[in-house]
């Protein structure tokens, strides 16, 4: 299963933020590889997107749903994380990986997945193993 961090919301004026939320996630994704979290199910990427309060809406909820990739369809599961524009560039890029823990873990703890692959995934497991990652890996502090 793929991780990916999508910072899709800001301008490429930012493309210094862009970058480190890009790195942020292909470290996660690294720690993250080898591991299935899904049963009887294909579930081929997890993605969390960053999106600029200041300019949309989240979604209340995660969505489950095919996507076009590589020429095939795979099916992913997409979070989307607000994250107001003002508030981020004003964090460090020491204090980044903290700021987007904490909004990140603030979303998988108070949201279920979709029903369609409640069953069959492992959320807890999920969610300890990102935690990890951002407490142990990378030394955040997100309580």
């Amino acid at each position: 299963m793929e991780i990916e961090f999508s910072p899709q919301a800001y301008h490429y004026d930012y493309e210094y933020l862009r970058s480190r939320i890009y790195h942020l996630g292909k470290e996660l994704n690294k720690h993250l590889s080898g591991r299935c979290y899904i049963t009887d199910m294909e579930l081929e990427k997890v993605t969390f997107e960053f999106i600029n309060t200041e300019l949309f809406k989240c979604r209340v909820r995660p969505i489950y749903m095919p996507i076009h990739a590589y020429e095939a369809y795979v099916m992913a599961l997409f979070f989307e994380i607000p994250m107001p524009l003002a508030e981020l560039i004003k964090v460090s890029s020491e204090d980044t990986p903290t700021y987007i823990g904490k909004a990140i873990m603030k979303k998988l703890e108070s949201q279920n997945v979709p029903t369609k692959i409640r069953k069959q995934f492992d959320r807890e497991r999920f969610i300890a193993d990102v935690r990890d990652f951002f407490v142990n890996v990378k030394g955040c502090k997100l309580d």
